[in-house]
């Protein structure tokens, strides 16, 4: 952080999660990755923000910005940006001590979806390379986010020191498993190429007697069709014509509308009850917005499992290991550590400029600002001493 007194102050976020706005009013706070070069330079204007990182993830989207000044309307702001398609009611914003103690929780997985999961860190570092392409990451934000991945892998250890890693696609897979023993699903179907269904794919390509990859460009549903074997179909193709026998659906998309409703399902369970199916066919639902229409979760013989039934599975998981805990008292003390840091900081900050102002003041802007850079790093120095 730089040397100015006031400027933890300065440090701000304002956005939501899946907990304040729900998962399908999420979605409409969404910057398609394709957009953002030229999205997000015009959102860190609408915030009065000199320095922005935008992450958007499957439960939260969040704008961290360095302000030009304090702001107490960021969530108008923020909501006027996106045309008011979210109320500024679902919107959170937090200032200075806050905002930081938040950037740590998020980046460590203790705000996650998965409380301990092991995706966070790497979004938000690569939210921190986007910003940075774009021009938004500078000497304020990027100190905070380099100390909260330093946070984070410390929090990392923690969780790991009771079980191994968890994110949400884990949990999913864990579910399916669970659900089906170990001769796995006879059909599955998985909607998307992202991350979670190749890490679903590989868990059920030595067990499911077919995989099915669908995807709204067949290209890509096609490399999985190879990797992983199965077969693949545009989303179209499944929509209109969709498998006679469905054991399991997975989805994990960033579609703005539901892309699995009744009738795509409708054949697979009418066979089922035709052949007296035991299991319900199960919607596995990691889409941001929701991927399976809410009217599915009415269906005879289905079962819908998304996103928040993740959530309580990974706090129940969490707090039963103790990782939870010892996780919370690592960011804890790096954020005691950081605002000490910025004490001392300020301490000096104030006494070069009264330096400055009266023994050197014949001194060119250039060489103050050499000055005042030295006394807050040397005053951080101090303050990481025990």
């Amino acid at each position: 952080m730089s040397h100015h007194d006031d400027d933890i102050e300065r440090l701000a976020c304002v956005g939501a999660s899946f907990r304040t706005l729900g998962f399908e009013r999420l979605g409409e706070l969404v910057v398609p990755p394709e957009e953002r070069a030229a999205a997000l330079p015009a959102l860190a204007r609408a915030l009065g923000a000199d320095e922005l990182v935008y992450v958007a993830t499957c439960n939260r989207v969040e704008c961290w910005a360095w302000l030009a000044a304090p702001a107490r309307d960021l969530p108008a702001r923020l909501a006027g940006f996106f045309g008011g398609r979210v109320g500024e009611d679902g919107l959170e914003a937090r200032a200075g001590r806050e905002a930081l103690a938040h950037l740590l929780r998020v980046t460590s997985a203790l705000d996650s979806l998965v409380v301990g999961e092991t995706e966070i860190a790497g979004q938000v570092r690569r939210a921190g390379d986007e910003a940075q392409g774009v021009g938004l990451l500078g000497e304020r934000l990027r100190p905070v986010l380099e100390r909260a991945q330093a946070c984070a892998r410390r929090a990392r250890q923690a969780f790991d020191a009771a079980r191994p890693p968890a994110s949400a696609a884990d949990l999913a897979v864990g579910k399916i498993q669970q659900h089906f023993g170990p001769e796995g699903p006879r059909v599955a179907v998985l909607v998307g190429v992202g991350p979670m269904t190749r890490k679903v794919a590989g868990a059920l390509a030595s067990t499911a007697a077919e995989l099915v990859f669908v995807n709204r460009g067949v290209a890509r549903a096609e490399e999985l069709a190879a990797r992983y074997g199965g077969r693949a179909l545009s989303l179209d193709a499944f929509q209109a014509e969709p498998p006679a026998w469905i054991d399991l659906v997975f989805t994990a998309t960033s579609a703005r509308a539901p892309v699995v409703r009744p009738e795509h399902l409708a054949p697979a369970l009418d066979a089922r009850r035709r052949a007296g199916a035991a299991r319900p066919l199960i919607l596995c639902d990691m889409g941001v917005p929701r991927d399976v229409d809410p009217a599915c979760d009415a269906l005879e013989g289905a079962l819908v499992v998304a996103l928040e039934h993740m959530e309580a599975l990974a706090h129940l998981r969490a707090a039963q290991d103790g990782g939870l805990s010892r996780a919370s008292a690592v960011v804890d003390e790096e954020l005691d550590r950081l605002l000490r840091e910025e004490r001392f900081r300020a301490i000096a900050g104030e006494s070069a400029r009264a330096m400055l102002a009266s023994r050197l003041a014949h001194l060119s802007p250039e060489d103050r600002e050499a000055i005042l850079r030295f006394a807050g790093g040397l005053a951080a120095r101090f303050a990481r001493q025990p």
